[in-house]
C-alpha cells in the first residue's frame, strides 16, 4: 500500500501532517512549527501512545520546544518533530523507511534525526529512502549530557558562587541514554548522585560502573538534593508533585519538564530554580548542526556556550523577578523576530 498523507491544519504551527502506510503500519505525525530561522530540524519519537490526540499534543508540544531550543542555541534551523506510534506495532526496517518517505514529502522542509526510542540503525533505514535525515555519523547524547553538566556547573556558580559539583548531591530522574552519561559524568567529577528508572535492567548495568544511590521512581522528587535533573519524559514537574521537591534547582535533559506555567511561576515563588529544558539540552541538536555546517570541530566550543547564555537567563531572572522560563523564551522568539 502507498503512502497516505493527511494535512493537518492547526493555528500557529506552519504545517502538521499525518501519514500512514497501511503495509508497514506506519501511523506517524509530522510538525513544522516555525521555520524563520531555516528547515525545521528535530528528531523522530518511537513512542507508544494510547490515542491520536495524545501523539499529535506531543509532536506539537515538542516542535515548538524545537524552535525555541534552535533558536536561543544560535544555530540557524527552525523547530520541527516527529512522532511514530508504536502502539501494538514492532519496529522494522520498513516501517522507518516509510518514515522517510513522509520526510522526502516534504523537499527539504523538515530534517529529522533521532530522539526516544529512535537508534541509528532506525536513521540508516531511514537514509535509503530520503536525504533529509542527520545524525547517523553523530552519537548525540555524550554531547546533550555534556551541555547538561555545563549547565549544572553554572547553576552551582549561580545557588553557591562556586561551579564546582563536588560533593553536590544530584538526584536523577531516568537513566537512559543521556542520563546514565550524565551521572557517569557527575561522579567523576564528585558530586552525590541518586538516580531512580522505571527500567531495573539500566540501573543494574549502571551499578556496574558508579557508586551512586537508588530510589524509586515516585520518590526521586522527594530527594533531599541540592539538584534534581528530570531526564526522562516530559511533564515531570508538575502540580501534582511539585509540593515534595526538597532541592534548590532543575536542571534536566528532559523535554518540556514543567507541566504549566503555573508550574513554573510556583517554582520561582519557592526559590527553586529552574534552568530551562530547551536552552540546556540543547547539546545534541548543536551536535546535528555541526554535522550539517562541517564545524565539528567547534562543538565544545558551542556547548560551552550554554553556560554562558544559561548565566543570562538566570540573571535576568532574579533582577526582573520573571520566570526563568518567560525570560528564556523571550530571547529566543527575539532572535526569530528579528531573522
Amino acid at each position: 500500500m502507498p503512502l497516505k498523507i493527511k494535512e493537518i491544519p492547526i493555528k500557529g504551527y506552519e504545517r502538521v501532517i499525518h501519514a500512514t502506510n497501511e503495509s508497514t503500519q506506519l501511523d506517524c505525525i509530522i510538525s513544522i512549527h516555525n521555520t524563520k530561522l531555516g528547515p525545521a530540524l528535530g528528531g523522530v519519537r518511537s513512542w507508544s501512545y494510547n490515542s491520536f490526540d495524545e501523539q499529535k499534543t506531543d509532536a506539537l508540544n515538542l516542535s515548538e520546544a524545537m524552535t525555541l531550543k534552535n533558536s536561543i542555541c544560535g544555530i540557524n534551523f527552525g523547530g520541527g518533530k516527529a512522532t511514530l506510534n508504536l502502539n501494538g506495532i514492532k519496529k522494522t526496517p520498513e516501517l522507518y523507511r516509510s518514515y522517510a518517505e513522509a520526510v522526502e514529502y516534504l523537499q527539504g522542509k523538515y530534517l529529522t534525526a533521532g530522539d526516544v526510542n529512535t537508534f541509528k540503525e532506525d536513521l540508516i533505514e531511514c537514509s535509503k529512502e530520503t536525504k533529509y535525515v542527520y545524525g547517523i555519523n553523530v552519537e548525540t547524547s555524550t554531547p546533550t549530557a555534556r551541555g547538561i553538566f555545563k549547565a549544572i556547573q553554572c547553576t552551582c556558580d549561580f545557588l553557591y558562587n562556586n561551579g564546582r559539583v563536588q560533593n553536590i548531591h544530584l538526584a536523577i530522574s531516568g537513566i537512559g541514554k543521556v542520563g546514565s552519561k550524565l551521572a557517569k559524568i557527575l561522579v567523576k567529577a564528585g558530586a552525590k548522585v541518586t538516580a531512580s528508572s522505571i527500567n531495573s535492567e539500566l540501573i543494574n548495568e549502571l551499578k556496574k560502573e558508579i557508586k551512586f544511590i537508588e530510589t524509586k521512581p515516585e520518590d526521586l522528587f522527594k530527594t533531599d538534593c541540592d539538584i534534581i535533573s528530570p531526564c526522562a519524559l516530559g511533564g515531570s514537574i508538575n502540580s501534582s508533585n511539585k509540593e515534595y521537591l526538597k532541592c534548590k534547582a532543575i536542571v534536566g535533559a528532559a523535554n518540556n519538564q514543567l507541566d504549566s506555567l503555573a508550574t513554573g511561576e510556583w517554582l520561582m515563588k519557592n526559590n527553586i530554580i529552574y534552568s530551562p529544558d530547551f536552552l540546556v539540552n540543547s547539546g545534541g541538536v548543536i551536535a546535528i548542526a555541526c554535522e550539517i555546517n562541517g564545524t565539528e570541530n567547534f562543538l565544545e566550543t558551542y556547548l560551552a556556550k550554554i553556560s554562558d547564555r544559561l548565566k543570562v537567563v538566570l540573571e535576568e531572572s532574579r533582577k526582573n523577578n520573571q520566570t526563568t522560563d518567560f525570560v528564556a523564551k523571550r530571547s529566543a522568539w527575539t532572535r526569530i523576530n528579528n531573522a
